[in-house]
């Protein structure tokens, strides 16, 4: 009967240290070393690297992790980040992957001032839908108060920030809930009438603060329960697949902020 090879990979530190323990002639791990990518810091007792190791038998394995704890970060082999293809197109996760929460504080520090994003090619589809859509929210809320306080130019601008919400929810159709995406969609349309007495009536309504609501709670969601399987997709992978014939000015923004 064939044996059954384990394939790990790890997430590590130090990896010179690590390696140099490895290929000594007196470790017994030397067999089973696959590959090492390494990344490059300034710093290098911060240093990361991916470590690819095979095994014969599951104790094997433990004995393994056991030895080189005080090095291992992480178990990464069923994260697709890791795998080759990934780390040769986008390098490790922890250059380019960020917290919702903590992109959302920035932006509420910087309110309404205008300024342009930069989005790493590797980067999660679903988060930076969420940001883009989180920083038009911003602009729509001020738009509403300057709509109470009958600024003339309100009620265009308010236009303009729902298409912009409307396009986002639009092409997310492999990323977000399509139940979701119909009820926000929808939401938004009293937004797009260029009517200031009806537009006035409805930011005065009840469906207008439950839409700030849903809004907040869709966006600040962690769960993972508004999200669909090519949710987590590389942005460079969803630009080329979906955005590379669109024109509408978000696109457009999207491909220019792409590195």
């Amino acid at each position: 009967m064939k044996k059954c090879t384990i394939k790990r990979r790890y997430l590590i530190q130090n990896p010179k240290e690590v390696v140099k323990s490895i290929l000594t002639t007196s470790s017994q791990y030397k067999k089973n070393l696959q590959q090492v990518f390494v990344e490059n810091h300034p710093d290098a007792s911060k240093r990361l690297a991916i470590l690819g190791a095979r095994f014969q038998t599951v104790k094997e394995c433990e004995a393994f992790e056991k030895d080189l704890h005080p090095f291992l970060c992480a178990d990464v082999s069923d994260d697709k980040r890791y795998k080759n293809r990934y780390l040769s197109l986008f390098g490790l996760p922890q250059n380019y992957n960020f917290s919702l929460l903590e992109v959302y504080k920035r932006c509420d520090k910087l309110g309404t001032k205008p300024f342009d994003f930069a989005f790493s090619s590797g980067m999660s589809t679903q988060k930076v839908l969420k940001v883009l859509l989180y920083r038009e929210m911003q602009f729509l809320e001020r738009e509403v108060e300057l709509l109470l306080e009958d600024d003339a130019k309100a009620v265009k601008n308010l236009c303009k920030r729902a298409e912009n919400i409307c396009y986002l929810l639009m092409i997310s159709t492999v990323i977000f809930d399509p139940i979701l995406r119909e009820r926000l969609l929808n939401a938004f349309f009293p937004f797009r009438c260029n009517d200031r007495v009806l537009l006035l009536k409805f930011v005065q309504h009840k469906a207008y603060a439950t839409l700030l609501l849903d809004m907040r709670f869709f966006l600040r969601e962690q769960s993972g329960f508004y999200l669909l399987k090519k949710s987590e997709m590389p942005l460079l992978f969803f630009v080329k697949k979906y955005l590379k014939k669109e024109e509408f000015r978000i696109a457009k923004r999207l491909k220019k902020a792409l590195y």
